[in-house]
């Protein structure tokens, strides 16, 4: 038990890194919600979150995120997080985009604990490409970010690649790999199915997390939408 407790003292971070180097239109709103079901060394946990993007102009994007996480057997450690950033849109060379983003987040449902869950920074730098055929498009993205919380430093390295299985069906796996002190080393593999019906996706999928001294399995639902 007292190992359990030391894994949630040291990690909890934040499962699904949402941002991707896209940007919004002007005037354009994209919106998330997911929750998970999470299972860490045999204690059960409860994630959701709720995302937002607002295109304020044409290059500029406002995202946040508000996150809580919930143990029935370790509710000392239940824990909720704030994340707000604005994503710039830095140039397109034909099918690729690059961007850059900056912000402020808070709280262990997205930091993890041993000083990351105090008020601190992120700065990060994207690419992103998308293309693929008439009937199979295709994109991928990769991200480099820093989080800084004062005693708490952390860098996260992020990839990720979808496909068009059908019209409206597509196919997306993310890797996310972290290290910095306060034992923040991890990696994370997602697959997800996505049905895109409108303007609304529907999502399920599972993730697996090895973090050294804990492995951590969790499936999870979303439904996002685009005004």
């Amino acid at each position: 038990m007292w190992g359990r407790i030391l894994i949630l003292i040291w990690l909890l971070p934040s499962p699904i890194a949402m941002a991707a180097p896209w940007t919004q239109d002007r005037g354009g709103l994209y919106t998330r919600v997911s929750i998970a079901e999470e299972q860490i060394e045999g204690l059960r946990g409860w994630r959701a979150d709720a995302y937002a993007e607002y295109g304020v102009t044409a290059r500029l994007t406002l995202t946040g995120k508000l996150e809580t996480l919930s143990y029935s057997d370790a509710a000392d450690f239940n824990s909720d997080a704030w994340r707000a950033t604005l994503r710039y849109h830095l140039l397109s060379l034909r099918q690729f985009r690059f961007s850059a983003e900056l912000g402020a987040l808070q709280g262990a449902a997205i930091g993890g604990r041993n000083g990351c869950e105090a008020l601190g920074g992120e700065a990060r730098l994207g690419a992103a490409w998308s293309g693929g055929s008439e009937d199979r498009q295709m994109f991928a993205f990769a991200e480099t970010a820093g989080r800084f919380h004062g005693a708490c430093n952390r860098q996260r390295y992020e990839f990720g690649i979808g496909q068009q299985i059908t019209q409206e069906i597509w196919s997306i796996t993310q890797f996310w790999r972290e290290r910095g002190n306060t034992n923040a080393n991890s990696d994370k593999i997602q697959s997800e199915l996505l049905w895109r019906a409108g303007a609304t996706d529907y999502s399920i999928g599972y993730r697996n997390e090895n973090g050294g001294f804990f492995r951590e399995e969790a499936v999870f639902a979303a439904i996002a939408t685009r005004f």
